[in-house]
């Protein structure tokens, strides 16, 4: 009943008194600032750090046409402007119903936006509207009487007035294309250019540390009461249950800043900014936990997970007697996203993955919030972060000599081009494709189609790479898939630098990834190579593996 009663204290005062806090604003300060105070009531001290970040500053939008003033909202991080122009329907995103040459100067553009494009996608169709005049744009909600003011979120449009209307009125607006209309964006007059994290540590005895973090900071003109004010409130219990606990591993609790930012690669900018000032220690990382969007009447809980599968069954372990959902999830996006880009297990606990018209927008209040159904978490989360406080690392480092054989992380991509570009040269099917025909296909190289497949590889699912590095220089990398339904794991790409070739990392490699594949209970092994790769062949003969077929591969020239 107490965890019930303080999280309805903590939603209140954050959603209803403090209110809106969107990214980088003086809200959100305030916000670090109120549960600052509330831990240091229970003697814990919370340190606030400041980062760079976008900031909303807009208060209010305007929308006047033909003498009648239009319901609307400042989308996140729009610029201030007071512009008149005519009203002119630009479709969807995906979906022009202009041309590339098309003079929009003078213009205010009616925008329907769509799920399809990716972010920088989104960010590229707007700066061209921008190169091309246009003055302002009013972007339509998909719900009908709701608005929805991060619909359009990107700080990169530094130039347009940008509001935001429900379905409804985008309809009455689609009426009066070409009629003249007015356009305000107000900013707040004190500025403001970063965002700021509230950690508490609960010190361990082992280097080792987890994180367990929730957002602070809501969509813009949204109370965020389940997003995210719940999971706040959560933290903060879970703060005051392991205040002076005997603990082996380190525990951060982050309450992170400039989440609802989301950048271009969809990852909370506060949890980012937590682990690249600790990009030194992650080795020392068992784990991530996140909070996040909690107490939905209508909601399942779910837990969305990646990593070995000794994490998953701590994680399932914590959860038993329960009938919590749990869902693989390896892409980035949220707080937990930080941690998946350095290979880091993560789990958030959620039950807003559904349809609800109250997502991001003024309606996320108190009203729809099921302290009941969010207090029971509290038992599981408490388990989750004792047991994961007590584990060993999951993805341990392995120094051999010089090497040293880790989890890859995202910031090792541009690494592994490379190596694949200098490696694969003579056995790459792309390679070999590229010379039959005697042209580059499709105006790019043959290691931009290689390194392309290896990097959407890495991105969908990090944990199953590894790199060696040598002196800090990534110099090698291996991946490795899981068929869960037929119990086969198999070797996928890999490569070692020629400058460091013939120094046994590509036998280490294989023998990291033989290992981690039996710690994940395969026993049925499988990998594929070129009958020109004679050293892979090699190499995989001597760790045992078996020839049992070969492929052949045809190409053909038409002359014409």
């Amino acid at each position: 009943m107490m965890i019930k009663e303080n999280l309805k204290s903590t939603v209140y005062d954050l959603s209803e008194k403090i209110g809106c806090r969107p990214p980088g604003s003086w809200k959100e300060l305030e916000a670090a600032q109120y549960l600052k105070g509330r831990l240091a009531e229970f003697g814990v001290e919370g340190l606030i750090e400041s980062f760079p970040s976008a900031s909303h500053l807009a208060e209010k939008s305007v929308i006047s046409v033909c003498g009648k003033t239009f319901d609307s909202m400042p989308s996140q991080f729009s610029a201030p402007g007071n512009i008149s122009g005519n009203i002119f329907f630009l479709g969807h995103e995906n979906n022009k119903t202009f041309s590339q040459e098309e003079n929009l100067s003078g213009k205010i553009g009616l925008l329907m936006p769509s799920a399809s494009l990716s972010i920088p996608e989104k960010i590229d169709y707007l700066l061209a509207l921008e190169s091309q005049g246009i003055e302002a744009l009013i972007v339509v909600s998909p719900y009908m009487d709701t608005i929805q003011p991060k619909s359009v979120r990107y700080p990169e449009i530094k130039s347009l007035p940008i509001a935001v209307v429900s379905w409804r009125t985008g309809v009455e607006l689609a009426r009066l294309n070409g009629h003249n209309a007015r356009l305000e964006v107000i900013h707040e007059d004190k500025k403001r250019s970063e965002s700021v994290n509230l950690t508490v540590g609960i010190a361990g005895k082992s280097k080792k540390w987890i994180t367990v973090s929730a957002h602070m900071d809501s969509a813009a003109g949204c109370p965020g009461a389940l997003d995210n004010a719940g999971g706040s409130a959560m933290l903060l219990e879970l703060v005051r249950h392991f205040k002076g606990m005997d603990l082996r591993n380190t525990v951060y609790f982050v309450f992170t800043g400039s989440e609802e930012y989301g950048m271009q690669d969809m990852c909370g900018a506060g949890s980012e900014a937590f682990y690249r000032s600790r990009e030194g220690d992650i080795e020392n990382c068992v784990a991530h936990i996140e909070i996040d969007d909690i107490g939905n009447f209508l909601g399942m809980p779910e837990i969305d997970w990646a990593g070995p599968d000794a994490f998953l069954k701590k994680v399932r372990m914590a959860a038993e007697n329960t009938s919590y959902l749990f869902n693989r999830k390896n892409l980035p996006s949220c707080d937990h996203g930080a941690a998946i880009k350095r290979g880091i297990p993560y789990m958030w606990l959620t039950d807003a993955l559904f349809e609800r018209p109250v997502y991001h927008s003024p309606e996320d209040n108190i009203d729809f919030f099921d302290f009941e159904k969010a207090a029971s978490y509290f038992q599981f989360l408490s388990k989750a972060v004792e047991s994961l406080a007590s584990s060993e690392i999951f993805y341990p480092y392995v120094r051999e000599g010089n090497l040293l054989i880790r989890p890859a992380r995202f910031s090792d991509l541009s690494s592994i081009f490379e190596i694949n570009k200098q490696a694969f040269g003579p056995v790459s099917m792309a390679r070999m494709a590229e010379d039959f025909f005697g042209e580059k296909l499709g105006d790019k190289n043959w290691y931009d189609y290689k390194g392309a497949d290896v990097a959407n590889q890495c991105r969908s699912n990090i944990y199953q790479i590894i790199v060696c590095e040598v002196a800090t220089r990534v110099v090698a990398y291996a991946t490795a898939s899981y068929d869960f339904a037929k119990g086969i794991a198999e070797i996928g790409n890999n490569a070692v630098d020629p400058d460091f070739q013939g120094r046994g990392i590509g036998k280490a490699m294989q023998k990291e990834i033989a290992r981690r594949m039996d710690e994940e209970g395969f026993t049925k092994l499988k990998v594929s190579t070129l009958s020109v790769d004679i050293p892979a062949q090699k190499i995989y003969e001597k760790l045992g593996y078996v020839k049992y077929c070969e492929n052949i591969n045809y190409l053909k020239k038409l002359e014409k």
